[in-house]
């Protein structure tokens, strides 16, 4: 089934030239390749609150001629997920230099969890959402429970 993650500005967040977010996702510490993004901002400009902000499958640099309309990064590239396990650990790896510190990030950052044909949002700075910070700028967002109860879902719902 296909799975992909990406992220949306909460409320507006204000990118420098310099700025750069880097995504990947491990299950039980393996990297899946196919995860890997970066999203570069080549501008200054302001990302408006409801717009993706950073997906995960794609490497992408953005640039002023990017501006013509309101901003919004590139959709994800979907990948194959194919067996979970009720015991595997589903993480989110976000290295960035927009935000190095993750109290700001969870303000400003919706995650939205693709699975097949469903979809949750999940702000993350909900109470429930755990981050790590093991050092500036690397969050490490733990998806195992949502992830795993929307795989579950689909399957009883075949």
């Amino acid at each position: 089934m296909e799975f992909s993650i990406e992220l949306f500005a909460s409320r507006a967040i204000y990118i420098a030239d310099y700025h750069e977010i880097s995504l990947a996702i491990t299950v039980n510490d393996k990297l899946i390749e196919e995860s890997l993004s970066k999203d570069a901002f080549n501008f200054y400009g302001v990302i408006l609150g409801g717009k993706r902000v950073t997906a995960t499958g794609r490497k992408i640099l953005y640039t002023y001629k990017d501006l013509v309309e309101i901003f919004e990064a590139k959709p994800a590239r979907p990948f194959n997920l194919i067996y979970l396990d009720p015991g595997d650990e589903i993480k989110l790896t976000v290295d960035t230099n927009l935000y190095l510190d993750p109290g700001i990030m969870a303000q400003d950052l919706i995650m939205r969890i693709f699975l097949g044909n469903r979809s949750q949002e999940i702000p993350l700075n909900r109470p429930d959402v755990k981050i790590d910070w093991p050092r500036r700028g690397f969050f490490v967002v733990d998806m195992s429970e949502y992830v795993k109860t929307m795989y579950s879902e689909r399957t009883f719902a075949l």
